[in-house]
């Protein structure tokens, strides 16, 4: 690649950085982890930068690419790991807070929670939904049809409110 395409992909993904953490934070529990992840989908956006055709959005094809690399780390993360117990769920805290989560409140870290605990498309479709794309956009990165991406977008709507208020107010469900 030459050095103007150089200087202008890092200027993309310097002005898109963003959806890299969004997506990691989305795959990833641990902040070496996420960290890991966001290289990864750097270097993939990298490796195809001379490939992108500027016929989307580079918004979403970033998406797109961060999507895929996230997936396939998921993927090769949950076969390597299959038996062990993650650190997070011994309890034990590693020192200073994740600038990601900042002070988060309870209500978030809740929703947080059962967003990762949604399936690889699910995931991808509040993640992006909740970033603000259209059904068109969300579409076009996770390769469904628009009316689809509506409908499942409204049943994990539905059912992550249903699961929130639950998990949210455990004392209001009791009979």
């Amino acid at each position: 690649m030459s050095p103007p395409d150089e200087a202008r992909f890092l200027a993309l993904l310097q002005d898109h950085r963003a959806i890299l953490h969004k997506v990691a934070f989305a795959y990833c529990r641990d902040r070496e982890d996420r960290a890991d992840l966001v290289q990864e989908m750097a270097i993939e956006l990298w490796r195809a930068f001379g490939r992108y055709d500027g016929r989307a959005r580079f918004s979403t094809w970033a998406y797109r690419v961060a999507m895929n690399v996230a997936i396939s780390h998921f993927r090769g993360e949950r076969r390597r790991v299959r038996g062990t117990v993650p650190l997070d769920d011994l309890a034990l805290e590693p020192g200073g807070e994740d600038p990601l989560l900042g002070d988060a409140s309870d209500n978030m870290r809740v929703l947080r929670e059962l967003i990762r605990g949604l399936d690889e498309l699910n995931r991808a479709l509040i993640l992006l939904y909740l970033d603000g794309h259209t059904s068109a956009q969300i579409a076009e990165v996770v390769g469904i049809s628009p009316g689809n991406v509506t409908t499942r977008v409204n049943r994990l709507r539905q059912r992550l409110q249903e699961d929130f208020a639950r998990l949210a107010n455990p004392t209001e469900n009791l009979p």
